[in-house]
């Protein structure tokens, strides 16, 4: 890792200022994984997150990619796929098709060691599981700060290289990612690593050596981050794009790595449209999440989209729109560090080394289609006002690192020019001290006030309140092969460890799934409903909003009478929870089921 050009130097520190700063570096790394883990965590808190680890669940168990969370749109495209008429699929044993496999593969080896700790224990406020899933996130994001450590000092000096890492670590905003259950710290994982190969390439081309084995390994991570999300074959179509003006011959580089990225990818597109119909599975109905103003909800809750199309109006000016939001918040995307937008002045500057001036347009030409991809596909943080918005899709998070690493050399540039007494450290090393303040504020500010929190409640839970020791009595009060219908399935099928349909859009619809799941032995059990629609806006959410069919039951006003005999809503049980009396939890379902739980009916 030598020095790569005259501006970015060390300036002759000693070895035994690097080995404090090292040594500081890592009691801070332990610090904040303690504090992140046990004292201010507190349980997952991302849908798409308990989502992928209740299928880890299913793999551990041995029965493959398998889902407790049904979304009606998917079962849909499976009958359809599959053109069946008489023989439609069952429910019990059904296969995912909507999440990339990858993240869920990875958390069933861990989960499969701690077998024994499956079953919530009562007297705990955060599933055991819960924790196994955020280590293991946040194990693969800490290696993401040792990989991009070692691409920054290959390009510019352990300097950078160090103070991005400081920035990375001191980030609140990777830290919520690397605890949600997302697969976002996997992604970062491989992402570096195919950057990094990326950049080998470039230097072998330099040296006029064959650049043909990097370009081939970063072509194979590419293909292993597109199965950790499949939104990101939009960066690879960047990446297609610069390699084939780039590296010598044109055509064979294309197509190398064209070709690994395919033999990576190409089995897992196979087994989808042999259950689905369609490479990407129900995954594909996510485009037109952007289109619906990135709620999910009003796409995937419906299971007639003959009868009640999805939506496509405005098209063009919601990709507009989506698109300059995203530059509006681009520094909050970029979680906070101050200095990663300014990868995008460093575009102009002429660096010395023709492999650092190169470099930067790979990134460029991927995060351009990653924005269009996250305008087309949605991205929830731009539609709310929360300062911190947790999105499955959020891909500028991958970029991070290496916007960073430019924003510090352009600015290491533009402060030498200053003329100011660099024999000062304090002085010479004014900007990074700068930029590590302004950047890690929210987190220092923020952190005594949630240690205290964090001691004195000792988990509590996140809005929505996904409480385990509620949602976990579903699984007493229901039988293994009848289905939850809830507006949080994935709370449900991670918690309760029961299959869950996530509510239909429409009275009709879930009258028809009832007598689908009826005719083939997995009745429905009863509609769970939560304040992520009881205490939602009664006009714009409720009334006029994706729930409006379902208005009278969550506002449990006079009970629904449905035609079909699937379910007797006449009996309602509030949840005791530590919220307030108006954010109960609702379980809807024939008052029988108190006979298998007298006891818990007196209490």
């Amino acid at each position: 890792m030598a020095e790569s050009s005259g501006y970015f130097n060390r300036g002759g520190e000693t070895g035994a200022a690097v080995k404090v700063r090292r040594v500081g570096y890592f009691v801070m790394l332990l610090w904040l994984t303690i504090f992140y883990l046990f004292i201010d965590f507190r349980g997952l808190s991302v849908p798409e997150g308990m989502d992928q680890a209740q299928i880890a669940r299913e793999i551990a168990r041995g029965n493959g990619f398998e889902t407790k969370t049904i979304r009606p749109l998917a079962l849909y495209q499976i009958n359809r796929g599959k053109e069946l008429k008489d023989e439609l699929v069952p429910l019990a044993g059904f296969q995912d098709t909507y999440h990339a496999p990858l993240n869920p593969l990875l958390n069933s080896l861990f989960l499969k060691m701690f077998q024994s700790k499956w079953e919530f224990d009562r007297n705990a406020n955060i599933y055991f599981l819960d924790r196994i899933v955020a280590l293991v996130s946040t194990l693969l994001f800490l290696s993401s700060i040792g990989v991009s450590y070692l691409l920054l000092a290959r390009i510019f000096d352990a300097r950078i290289a160090g103070v991005a890492a400081l920035l990375m670590l001191l980030s609140e905003f990777f830290w919520d990612y690397a605890r949600s259950g997302l697969p976002q710290m996997l992604m970062l994982f491989l992402f570096m690593f195919a950057l990094y190969f990326l950049y080998q390439a470039l230097e072998s081309a330099q040296a006029s050596r064959s650049p043909l084995l990097w370009l081939g390994l970063c072509g194979g991570f590419m293909g292993l981050l597109t199965l950790t999300h499949w939104m990101t074959v939009w960066l690879f179509l960047g990446l297609v794009v610069y390699v084939a003006f780039s590296f010598r011959p044109r055509g064979l580089t294309a197509f190398l790595v064209i070709g690994v990225f395919a033999i990576i990818v190409l089995p897992w597109f196979i087994r989808n449209v042999s259950v689905s119909g369609s490479p990407l599975g129900s995954g594909i109905y996510g485009l037109y999440n952007g289109l619906a103003g990135g709620t999910e909800g009003v796409v995937m809750r419906n299971f007639d989209p003959e009868n009640d199309p999805l939506p496509t109006d405005g098209m063009p000016t919601k990709l507009i729109i989506s698109s300059l939001r995203q530059l509006e918040k681009l520094h909050l995307l970029l979680g906070g560090i101050v200095v990663a937008p300014m990868f995008f002045l460093s575009l102009l500057h002429p660096f010395r080394r023709p492999e650092i001036a190169s470099f930067r347009w790979a990134v460029f030409l991927m995060w351009l289609p990653a924005v269009l991809a996250m305008s087309i596909f949605g991205l929830t943080s731009l539609f709310g006002h929360e300062r911190a918005v947790l999105d499955s899709n959020q891909l500028h998070l991958l970029f991070v690192p290496l916007m960073t690493g430019y924003g510090l050399a352009f600015l290491s540039v533009l402060w030498t020019r200053l003329g100011l007494p660099a024999h000062y450290p304090m002085v010479r090393n004014g900007h990074f001290i700068l930029v590590i303040i302004l950047s890690a504020a929210p987190l220092l500010l923020t952190t005594p006030q949630r240690i205290s929190r964090g001691v004195r409640t000792k988990g509590l839970p996140h809005w929505p309140p996904y409480i385990p020791a509620g949602i976990t009595r579903l699984g007493d009060w229901t039988e293994e092969n009848e289905i939850i219908v809830s507006d949080v399935p994935w709370a449900v099928a991670w918690y309760a460890d029961r299959m869950s349909m996530w509510l239909p859009s429409t009275q009709d619809q879930f009258e028809d799934l009832g007598t689908y799941g009826k005719q083939r032995g997995t009745p429905f059990a009863g509609v769970f409903l939560t304040p992520m629609t009881t205490n939602a806006r009664l006009g714009t959410q409720i009334m006029r909003g994706e729930y409006g069919e379902w208005a009278r039951l969550i506002l449990r006003g006079e009970m629904f009478k449905f035609q079909v005999d699937v379910i007797d809503p006449d009996f309602a049980f509030p949840f005791a929870t530590p919220m307030p009396t108006s954010n109960q939890s609702f379980f809807y379902s024939d008052s029988r089921r108190w006979l298998k739980n007298p006891e818990e009916a007196e209490n």
